[in-house]
């Protein structure tokens, strides 16, 4: 059972352009045989019809380890319809650990993917649009895009959108919308962020609040809209260090301390614990580029000392106390 299991991980990473050489030898093995190479060849007919049909660019753009970086989930509000989709494929019967647990085939048309903690993600729309996804984030859209590109974002991505003036792509997330036709951009809001933040790097897009308020971006245009009040900030920068998550570096500009760890908690999926009024007032700026954590907390160190104390499931942040 096992080996079926894995086998049909290697399958999917293969269909989607992402399996290593060593996975590209086994599954040549595998497929040596006839019936299996049957099964293969069914499975991943089935796939490219259901899902990448509409965007013959989609098959071809590699999801980079997709299967250990993302899934994909039907949306909560939905219900789970597999047997209508795989009934009729025979083929699902004797791999379907693999469709079970990264695709879900289900009566309507709206898919979830997700980026769970310490993960990231880079995924085709239907569309074309490419999207990246950071950590502890969810994008909602639908399978196949209509006259309108709608999706729903919870956390942060960077999105390069496919251009059709026909058809705006709309982010909607935090209160506010951002609408474009072809362009280059992030977007920042998770659930427990007091405000939404959106940088452009190429194009042009429209924001538009749930209340209302309208204001549109030039590249290099940095906005932040109030969870509280709606209110608009826009102001200029190098708007790169906000997509920097995306070559693996996180960018602190003159951040507080809450703010710093929230982010290391999300980047490397531990909960760090440390008493809040011991570090008010304390603000970082700097470059974090493929560094252990432990190697991070030497980063923080040099701001103000701190002890490190590692808990078995979770760690907690001392500030050393002044020897006077």
């Amino acid at each position: 059972m096992k080996r079926e299991k894995d086998i049909s991980k290697i399958i999917g990473r293969h269909i989607m352009v992402a399996s290593t050489d060593e996975e590209k030898e086994e599954l040549k093995r595998w497929r040596s045989n006839e019936k299996n190479e049957i099964e293969y060849q069914r499975l991943k007919k089935l796939i490219q019809h259901r899902y990448f049909k509409k965007n013959e660019e989609a098959d071809s753009v590699p999801i980079n380890d997709f299967f250990n970086r993302a899934r994909l989930t039907q949306s909560k509000k939905r219900t789970l319809n597999w047997w209508k989709v795989a009934a009729s494929v025979a083929i699902i019967l004797s791999v379907g650990s693999m469709i079970s647990d990264y695709f879900y085939l289900f009566d309507n048309t709206q898919i979830e993917l997700v980026a769970d903690s310490g993960q990231r993600t880079e995924a085709v729309l239907p569309d074309g649009t490419r999207v990246w996804l950071n950590n502890s984030s969810k994008l909602v859209y639908e399978q196949h895009f209509g006259r309108q590109r709608n999706v729903q974002l919870d956390g942060e991505a960077f999105f390069q959108v496919a251009e059709d003036v026909t058809s705006p792509f709309a982010v909607e997330t935090g209160g506010m919308e951002v609408r474009v036709t072809g362009t280059q951009f992030n977007v920042k809001n998770y659930s427990n962020d007091k405000s939404v933040e959106v940088a452009l790097e190429e194009g042009a897009v429209k924001v538009r609040s749930d209340v209302g308020e309208k204001i549109s971006l030039e590249p290099g245009d940095f906005l932040t809209m109030s969870k509280e009040t709606f209110q608009f900030v826009k102001q200029r920068g190098d708007v790169r260090n906000s997509s920097a998550w995306r070559d693996g570096e996180m960018v602190f500009n003159n951040e507080d301390f809450d703010n710093l760890i929230t982010r290391l908690e999300r980047w490397y999926d531990i909960r760090i614990d440390y008493r809040q009024e011991d570090f008010n007032g304390i603000h970082y700026s700097g470059t974090i580029r493929n560094l252990r954590l432990d190697q991070v907390f030497e980063f923080v160190n040099l701001t103000v000392p701190i002890e490190v104390e590692m808990k078995p499931n979770h760690i907690v942040l001392h500030k050393q106390k002044s020897n006077k």
